[in-house]
């Protein structure tokens, strides 16, 4: 009940309705993630309440701003999750989002193979499941410069991050950072990376998250010329020669 709860409370905060089968999947999900956690190593958070406020809570909270984010209601966008893991945030937001595809990716097969039973179990028909490194997909011809938005809540240094990203996106698709830290210096440093790679800022979105007292944002950056071939480079020269 404690759970039920706190998703509604949430859900109210950012502004989004909801049906009772959404309710009960966002449960399906946290009792998964966190009853197979230490055999697959997803998240390094172990209790169940952390991880629904700091995982499930904080994924969604991108909701509140879902209409600066996302097209239209009923608009079938195709919305790319970059470095997945856990499906964070692909899989709540898929479960609030069902009008929209999502297409997880990740490296890892351990967590690609945990994340195709998940699907299955939640009987999910808006979510891909890709196995790839991202700065190689983003070469093929059928994933490069196709997705409506990009999503990312991986850890990485911004350069990094923006390299990985910003080639999937379409011409005057968005880019969405999911950031815990203040961004001022590394905007600065970053802009003409961002500009490089076929992007520009387009603005910063701070969020409260229920239950959370920390600072969370979304950097959005909108697509606005073609990303040159050349990006993304191989990671060993993405890691050790910024942009």
């Amino acid at each position: 009940m404690e759970t039920e709860n706190i998703l509604k409370s949430a859900l109210k905060k950012f502004g989004t309705g909801y049906v009772n089968k959404q309710l009960v999947n966002i449960k399906e999900y946290l009792d998964i993630v966190y009853e197979n956690n230490r055999k697959f190593n997803l998240i390094g958070t172990k209790e169940r309440k952390d991880i629904l406020v700091r995982h499930i809570l904080d994924s969604i909270s991108i909701l509140r701003y879902g209409k600066e984010i996302f097209l239209d209601e009923g608009k079938n966008e195709k919305i790319l999750d970059v470095g997945t893991g856990a499906g964070l945030p692909g899989i709540p937001l898929a479960i609030f989002l069902e009008d929209k595809t999502f297409y997880l990716l990740d490296k890892s097969m351990k967590k690609v193979n945990f994340l195709t039973e998940l699907v299955g179990e939640l009987k999910l028909k808006n979510v891909v499941i890709i196995r790839s490194r991202a700065e190689e997909i983003a070469k093929a011809i059928s994933y490069r410069e196709s997705f409506d938005v990009v999503l990312a809540r991986a850890v990485a240094r911004f350069d990094i991050l923006s390299e990985l990203t910003i080639p999937f996106s379409r011409i005057n698709g968005k880019i969405i950072f999911y950031k815990s830290v203040r961004l001022d210096d590394e905007l600065k440093k970053n802009r003409e990376v961002i500009s490089r790679l076929g992007g520009k800022v387009d603005k910063l979105l701070e969020v409260k998250v229920p239950c959370l007292n920390e600072y969370r944002a979304f950097l959005a950056i909108k697509k606005i010329k073609e990303t040159p071939l050349i990006y993304p480079r191989s990671f060993n020269k993405i890691k050790k020669r910024p942009l």
